[in-house]
């Protein structure tokens, strides 16, 4: 009910807007919110699907691979950088560690995960992307030596036509807390279909705290408070919350 009532909302404005003669972005033609609708339903099947990368990507890698272990759970948190000079969206990406005979222990491959706990959000031309995945009751060996690997296909590709989408936030938090309460506000006129959240706080050279969320609906125009759970504690400074777009057509 909440996905159709805001796209009932953004069929509204977009009328309205078409009746005073002032176009508005992303949400100006019904066939706009169906190409929108159809990427929400193939992302939704593609994680029914298991994902393994086996190529890596040469021009979206990751350049670190850190974790955050504590109470049985582990938070991966994987910096990415796009060296091409397009936007990029929906890439595979695969984490987990090499075994002592060389093979790979993959950790998010399972089908019954959200689709971007195995896929990237949008990251920008030349841009960089902190990925969070946490992996829920799985204890990495001792010195595990980890990894993380980006595909080269998008599964499935998705337009980057609205390019100015964004997402304010407000953070809310306490030192030692673990979890970080987050008031969303999406200011656009385009539906934010499983939204990310992605949290992390470092104490000196190391993560202290990392947790992710995907937000199923957050409606054109709407707002929303959501709370992230978090591996680790918030460290009395060097909180980061960062809300990613994932539907930009």
């Amino acid at each position: 009910m909440a996905r159709s009532a805001s796209r009932l909302r953004c069929v509204a404005v977009a009328t309205g807007a078409l009746a005073l003669a002032v176009p508005l972005a992303g949400c100006t033609t019904t066939q706009h919110e169906a190409q929108r609708v159809q990427l929400d339903s193939a992302r939704l099947r593609a994680a029914l699907k298991s994902t393994r990368v086996t190529v890596a990507n040469a021009t979206v890698a990751p350049t670190s691979v850190a974790t955050v272990t504590a109470g049985g759970r582990t938070a991966f948190v994987i910096k990415v950088r796009n060296g091409g000079r397009k936007a990029v969206s929906d890439l595979p990406i695969s984490v987990g560690y090499e075994r002592a005979d060389r093979t790979k222990a993959y950790l998010n491959a399972s089908v019954d995960l959200n689709y971007f706990q195995a896929h990237l959000p949008v990251i920008a031309a030349g841009g960089s992307l902190t990925w969070v995945y946490t992996v829920s009751s799985h204890a990495l060996p001792s010195r595990a030596r980890l990894f993380a690997m980006v595909g080269t296909r998008p599964s499935p590709p998705a337009l980057l036509t609205e390019t100015n989408v964004r997402i304010g936030l407000d953070v809310g938090y306490v030192t030692g807390a673990r979890s970080v309460t987050v008031h969303l506000d999406n200011p656009s006129s385009v539906p934010q279909y499983q939204l990310q959240v992605y949290a992390y706080a470092r104490r000196g050279r190391r993560y202290a705290a990392a947790g992710n969320l995907t937000v199923a609906d957050l409606g054109a125009g709407s707002k929303q408070r959501v709370r992230v759970p978090l591996v680790g504690v918030v460290p009395s400074a060097n909180l980061h919350v960062e809300a990613i777009p994932t539907i930009l057509q």
